[in-house]
């Protein structure tokens, strides 16, 4: 029994673990892009740090809750946020803890244009898990 339960463990983790912090920051995006275009917005920001920045062309925001409630005021429902995704074009790691990403995003409706621009995102690795600590996108 004990080795059936190891092995169940084995299955879910091995892959993660043996993944580079490249793939690992990758896919932590587009699960955060998934999350967007579901409507959550919950889980699309719990990938950012406690004490994260969010800078944008219209100013900064400090904080996840902060990030999550700017987003909730701009994006009212499920409908108004469209479908995001990410095209991460550069991931430079800065230390075994620290990474830095280069992203275009674009945003799509049915029903008018779609929006693109980019994002420099800064992570670091907290508690063994990569978190946005500072988000500039323009």
């Amino acid at each position: 029994m004990k080795r059936v339960v190891l092995a169940a463990i084995l299955a879910v983790w091995a892959p993660a673990a043996l993944a580079t912090p490249r793939e690992n920051i990758t896919s932590l995006l587009h699960k955060q892009a998934e999350a967007w275009t579901r409507g959550d917005l919950e889980e699309f920001c719990s990938v950012y740090a406690d004490d994260a920045t969010f800078i944008a062309p219209s100013g900064m925001t400090k904080g996840r809750q902060s990030v999550l409630d700017r987003y909730r005021k701009k994006y009212v429902d499920k409908a108004g946020m469209g479908a995001l995704t990410l095209d991460v074009q550069e991931v430079r790691m800065l230390s075994d803890a620290h990474a830095s990403v280069v992203a275009r995003w674009t945003l799509t409706w049915p029903d008018k244009p779609k929006a693109e621009g980019l994002t420099l995102l800064v992570l670091s690795k907290i508690q063994g898990r990569w978190r946005i600590v500072q988000d500039a996108s323009m």
